[in-house]
């Protein structure tokens, strides 16, 4: 169930606002190992998990799952590359968990930003809150040691260690699970 206060801070909207927002957003429910989005589509939506988590990954030409994001309640998710562009995605997006999410269309959202220069303005703050996820996962494998990846990832994120299996993890963190494992060990 969504929490309207939590959701309102998160999103810098009070509470008329935030009633303008869900008018066009979907609350769902999905079960573990639910497929969010297939790829090979449109990414025309965007979600924000409101209780649960869902691992963004792709399938590369060996077949191995490649995962991209690890995301948990609080998080907005989707393929926003897709969103913006109208172009294919390739990436599919999964429950880890049980999973409750808040969707809103971009026809929805666009027809709220044609209405109010407000959501432009939250649009935009959309925006930066993807662009820094993204920057911050770029540096992440491009500055750090994958012990250090599992450290920054502990720091931002401890829930993602407790609600998504380590085969995921250690995907996302470029390394095995043999090395996951030998880190962790190292870290407690």
């Amino acid at each position: 169930m969504i929490n309207e206060a939590e959701l309102a801070q998160r999103l810098g909207l009070n509470a008329d606002r935030l009633k303008e927002f869900l008018s066009v957003s979907e609350t769902r429910e999905f079960k573990k190992n639910s497929i969010l989005f297939e790829g090979n589509a449109v990414c025309d939506w965007l979600g924000y998990i409101v209780n649960g988590a869902v691992r963004t990954y792709c399938v590369n030409d060996l077949g191995e799952e490649i995962s991209f994001l690890l995301q948990v309640n609080g998080d907005f998710f989707g393929d926003y590359e897709s969103y913006i562009t109208n172009q294919k995605s390739g990436f599919i997006i999964k429950t880890t968990l049980d999973t409750e999410i808040l969707v809103f269309q971009k026809k929805h959202l666009d027809t709220l930003i044609d209405s109010d220069i407000f959501w432009t303005r939250f649009s935009k703050t959309m925006s930066d809150i993807c662009f820094l996820e993204a920057k911050r996962r770029i540096e992440d494998l491009l500055f750090y040691s994958p012990e250090e990846r599992y450290q920054n990832l502990l720091r931002k994120s401890p829930e993602i260690i407790r609600k998504i299996p380590q085969k995921y993890i250690s995907s996302y963190l470029g390394i095995t699970a043999q090395s996951l494992s030998r880190i962790r060990k190292r870290s407690n």
